[in-house]
């Protein structure tokens, strides 16, 4: 009985609400729209929030700007955006912000995402300390930064800890990587990395792959000794290839192996090869291969560069091509 007389309350509620949404009343629109939108009628939302955007409802102006972005229509997004943010929405202005960004207008961006970060918009406080800290200004991107991750962001969380491993101050930011690790998922944060190297903007994935390693991601260790082997931070790089190596990444192994070949070690490097070629990977099928080629084992530099072509491994068929060329001139 008690579950009916719910059901009847309810259904009164939504005819009072429908009752006074009709007769103009903003807040009932506001919620009607709201409703719509929970039941996936859209075309009803919309009616709905555009009457009570209209009415000057800066909520239902942000929420039919978002429901316009999801169907298509960026440029009527953008001006409820404008409108929901010039009534003082900071969530608006905070997309307004990412907008501008998207467009390459920066300085737009920062005024948006001021705006929002003074209103306390955690979000924008983030994206304000990224571009504040791509810009050299790291002394201000440090307290936004700082003050996102206080309130528990976990994108404030990575770009703190990055801006206090450019200042020297990895230490610090230690504690802010595990911080995000506990909070963020290990494989979005290895995603998250991956981006930003594409971006070329390695503080912010060493940052990322540092959260993802306290978070437990396995792959974790290895981009993190590829980036800072590209950095040209050997020893760093050695040590996460090393961790890597211990969890089984063929990949580290190879690179340890790469990094004792340049210390012109061939013995060691020849022992990560086989390592790594004992779990099947390709590159240290081409290393050991030149390394025997290099001493005059031509034989099992043939074998190595086979094992490698019979994969596909465009290297490992050149590799192998040269091999025979240069066997039949001697």
């Amino acid at each position: 009985m008690g579950a009916e007389k719910r059901k009847w309350n309810n259904r009164v509620d939504d005819y009072l609400n429908r009752k006074a949404a009709e007769r103009g009343h903003v807040i009932a629109m506001a919620r009607m729209g709201s409703t719509a939108l929970e039941r996936g009628d859209l075309d009803e939302a919309e009616a709905w929030f555009r009457k009570a955007a209209a009415g000057g409802d800066r909520v239902s102006m942000g929420n039919l700007a978002h429901l316009l972005r999801e169907r298509g229509a960026p440029e009527q997004a953008e001006r409820w955006y404008r409108e929901a943010a010039t009534a003082g929405d900071s969530h608006a202005m905070a997309h307004l912000g990412n907008l501008s960004a998207g467009r390459g207008k920066l300085d737009d961006a920062e005024d948006w995402w001021r705006q929002a970060a003074g209103e306390g918009r955690v979000e924008a406080m983030t994206e304000l300390a990224r571009l504040l800290h791509r810009r050299g200004e790291l002394r201000e991107a440090e307290r936004w930064a700082g003050e996102a991750a206080e309130a528990g962001d976990v994108e404030g969380m990575i770009t703190l800890g990055a801006i206090l491993c450019d200042t020297g101050r990895a230490r610090e930011a230690e504690p802010w990587w595990r911080a995000a690790g506990e909070e963020a998922d290990a494989a979005a944060l290895v995603k998250l990395g991956h981006q930003a190297e594409q971006r070329k903007d390695l503080g912010r994935a060493e940052s990322c792959y540092r959260a993802a390693d306290s978070a437990g991601a396995p792959d974790s260790a290895v981009r993190l000794g590829l980036l800072l082997h590209r950095r040209g931070e050997v020893e760093a790089a050695e040590r996460w290839y090393m961790k890597a190596a211990k969890r089984g990444d063929a990949a580290a192994m190879t690179n340890l192996g790469v990094l004792a070949n340049d210390r012109n070690d061939p013995g060691e490097a020849t022992a990560w090869y086989r390592k790594a070629a004992e779990l099947g990977s390709v590159p240290a099928y081409t290393n050991l291969g030149r390394l025997a080629a290099d001493h005059g084992n031509f034989q099992e530099a043939e074998h190595w560069f086979r094992a490698a072509a019979d994969t596909g491994d465009q290297a490992g068929q050149r590799d192998l091509e040269e091999l025979y060329r240069n066997r039949q001139r001697f």
